[in-house]
């Protein structure tokens, strides 16, 4: 029963970590050293804990990372803003149709096994603010413009959480900041519609979870998730309506440590085993398309998105979820609203 403990409280902190994240690459996941420091008899093992930490990471932080990245740069923008002191705004949420963890497995006191997570269906949403901020119109060309450059802006918060047994503490702020650039083919006019390729880096603020249950504590610090994304939009506005689609390019990165400590009476005797998976990191590459709806009047635009973000590389795991891989292609969608001004 302790061993099937440890475990629920992976499987939970684990699920808060997803809550919380352009060149081929394959998908993989790594570690630093994986040791296992024991108090009493020898009667824990390191190996199958580790393997389990590191393949729930494998799978769960793409999805976070799928929900940071979203679709369009600025919803609803598909052309460049038309030169300096043009600007927009957008205020959004976006999440994944996710999968988490939902059984609780044991952990194994020996070598690694292989055991079954399972797979649950729950949204996993990252709210953000993004602006477009027009540097250069472009070059006239006929009934548009070609060759401008807009600066891409943006912000993604994480509140703290200090809630029973569970913490999330950002550990320098909860804000953290995104940045990128956006070059025009097409200026959008009444007769041509947007065209524009970008590239944008984002991130979640670094955060430590942890969980305590009793006298076993988990913790996963420095976790840090960032997005490098490049995307190609189309877009035209039709009286009240407005249009856009584009493909893109995601390559994710994500970084922690994971410390663990577990107390237990073996033959009547107290041990402590203080389990730390160090360096932990997961790279993965998707490829992603989405399209945009919106209304609104004059400046204010209503917008949903709706995206795919395609399988990866698969990472390969020692435990199973249900059939699911680590790095599968999931949906994505976005609410917001879009002002320029």
């Amino acid at each position: 029963m302790r061993g099937v403990r440890r475990m629920r409280l992976t499987v939970l902190v684990a699920s808060a970590v997803s809550v919380t994240a352009t060149s081929a690459l394959a998908a993989q996941t790594t570690s630093g050293t994986c040791s296992t420091v024991v108090t009493g008899f020898n009667t824990f093992a390191g190996p199958d804990a580790c393997t389990k930490a590191r393949d729930l990471f494998a799978f769960v932080m793409p999805q976070a990372g799928v929900a940071l990245s979203g679709g369009n740069p600025v919803l609803g923008e598909g052309g460049t803003m038309g030169g300096w002191g043009k600007r927009a705004i957008s205020l959004r949420v976006s999440a994944v149709d996710g999968r988490l963890p939902k059984n609780v497995v044991p952990v194994s006191l020996g070598a690694a096994t292989s055991s079954n997570f399972g797979a649950t269906r729950v949204p996993v949403p990252v709210p953000s603010v993004d602006a477009a901020v027009g540097v250069f119109a472009g070059l006239p060309a006929g009934l548009t413009n070609v060759g401008g450059v807009d600066l891409l802006l943006g912000a993604t918060y994480l509140p703290s959480v200090d809630q029973d047994e569970f913490s999330i503490a950002p550990q320098t702020s909860s804000v953290a900041l995104s940045y990128g650039v956006r070059i025009g083919a097409l200026q959008e006019s009444s007769l041509v519609p947007g065209l524009s390729i970008s590239v944008m880096r984002r991130k979640l603020p670094t955060v430590s979870l942890g969980y305590a249950s009793n006298n076993d504590t988990i913790t996963v610090r420095n976790l840090a998730a960032t997005s490098n994304s490049l995307r190609l939009v189309a877009s035209k506005r039709i009286a009240l309506f407005g249009f856009a689609a584009g493909i893109g390019r995601d390559q994710l990165e994500n970084s922690a440590g994971v410390e663990a400590v577990v107390n237990e009476t073996a033959f009547g005797v107290p041990q402590r085993a203080l389990v730390q998976l160090v360096n932990l990191r997961n790279e993965v590459t998707r490829t992603t398309a989405f399209v945009n709806a919106s209304i609104g009047v004059l400046a204010a635009r209503i917008v949903g998105e709706f995206g795919w973000s395609a399988a990866g590389d698969t990472d390969p795991t020692t435990n199973t979820f249900d059939g699911r891989l680590a790095n599968e292609g999931y949906r994505f969608g976005s609410l917001g609203v879009t002002i320029r001004f």
